[in-house]
């Protein structure tokens, strides 16, 4: 025990041989391990791309580079792969408006680096969507889309549709409307100021009791016509019968027809006609009933009414006596147009090639003023030669 009293504490045990010699290599050993903590895991303290953004109108996402890369690429949702123009923009063309999308942008060439950006955020209530829309093209004319309503959307909605594509956008006002008011349908009645290509159909919402999603499809405004069967004309003869109609569509010019001939006097026999052209020649037909369908690719249209062609008929009086007043009064009315030009012609001619004035004979004349010498004018052109004065040089 100690002075006080005391037990004296027990020693630091001793440290093992060589234990000192090692201290400073696993003091180095801790340091190195804080440090290898502490470095961030990206290495890349400068990003290539940054001040991502979406510009809708022009179709483009584009960003900001940083330093030099050979090559880089875009994705859309991992389903569309687009090269970057420059290293500083992708052409979309077509961004979604009413689902967020990822777009991925990557380094695919130089040193690896890929970002990404959801477009556009997400908003509105679930189930206030539009639902079911559906746009096709009819009658060659008329655009026509339909939906319905949202399961949760309230009472007050309203939807509204328009057509947008890469340069402008087109509003929709003539709706069809359900029961309540709400608009559920909507078309177009002239669509042949629409540009060909890909079109982007939206329905948006407007509500005072919560935000409306809007809803979109993407469409070809010639993969969404339904063909129309077309109307013929034409006129027929015993020798033969010439028959054309209108190209039914603005979009689809390369149509086919198959026209479908029934001879009246034959019920058994119809045989088929195919061509390429909106119009056809066909040569003893006599009288005969015929329709008409045409022919999209592979899609058909509804074969046309029958149209009956009476070629074996003979010419109504009427028509004969109108045709022959016709053919007589263009008769006279070229034959006084005739006699107009040359009459013009007649005086042009006077104009350019005047008469000359001859002097008369005064011993054929028996003029009594034998001091006086008189010569004819041509009385339209009195006032271009006037006389002043006559001088009698010598007197016989």
């Amino acid at each position: 025990m100690g002075p006080s009293g005391q037990q004296p504490s027990s020693p630091l045990p001793p440290l093992p041989a060589g234990a000192v010699s090692r201290m400073p290599f696993l003091w180095l050993t801790v340091f190195l391990m804080t440090l290898v903590h502490l470095q961030p895991s990206n290495q890349d303290p400068v990003a290539p791309i940054h001040n991502i953004r979406v510009d809708t109108r022009r179709g483009i996402l584009m960003w900001d580079l940083t330093g030099t890369v050979d090559e880089i690429k875009c994705n859309k949702s991992q389903n569309y792969l687009y090269t970057a123009k420059n290293n500083t923009y992708c052409q979309i063309y077509a961004f979604s408006l009413c689902t967020a999308t990822n777009y991925t942008i990557r380094v695919t060439k130089g040193p690896s680096f890929s970002t990404w950006i959801q477009y556009p955020a997400e908003e509105g209530k679930p189930g206030t969507t539009a639902e079911n829309l559906t746009c096709w093209i009819h009658d060659k004319d008329f655009l026509q889309c339909s939906w319905a309503v949202g399961w949760a959307a309230p009472r007050d909605v309203q939807y509204y549709l328009y057509l947008k594509d890469n340069r402008q956008e087109h509003k929709c006002l003539r709706y069809r409307k359900d029961m309540q008011g709400r608009h559920v349908g909507c078309y177009f009645d002239n669509i042949s100021k629409f540009a060909s290509g890909l079109y982007q159909f939206i329905v948006n919402g407007t509500s005072k009791a919560s935000g409306i999603s809007c809803t979109e499809i993407f469409k070809s405004l010639s993969q969404i016509e339904v063909i129309s069967p077309p109307n013929i004309t034409g006129w027929c003869n015993k020798s033969y019968s010439f028959m054309e109609w209108e190209i039914p569509s603005h979009l689809n010019k390369r149509l086919s027809y198959e026209l479908e001939i029934q001879k009246s006097t034959d019920p058994a026999n119809v045989h088929k006609v195919k061509v390429n052209e909106n119009y056809t020649t066909q040569n003893h037909l006599g009288s005969y009933t015929v329709k008409i369908r045409a022919q999209l690719r592979n899609t058909y249209s509804a074969w046309s009414a029958p149209q009956k062609f009476d070629c074996d008929k003979e010419e109504e009086p009427s028509v004969r006596a109108w045709r022959t007043w016709g053919l007589s009064t263009l008769g006279v009315l070229l034959a006084l147009l005739l006699a107009a030009l040359l009459c013009r012609r007649c005086s042009v001619m006077q104009k350019i090639y005047p008469r000359i004035p001859r002097v008369k004979d005064l011993i054929k004349t028996n003029l009594q003023n034998e001091s006086t010498m008189v010569w004819e004018t041509d009385r339209a052109y009195q006032d271009e030669c006037p006389v002043h004065e006559v001088q009698v040089l010598e007197k016989s």
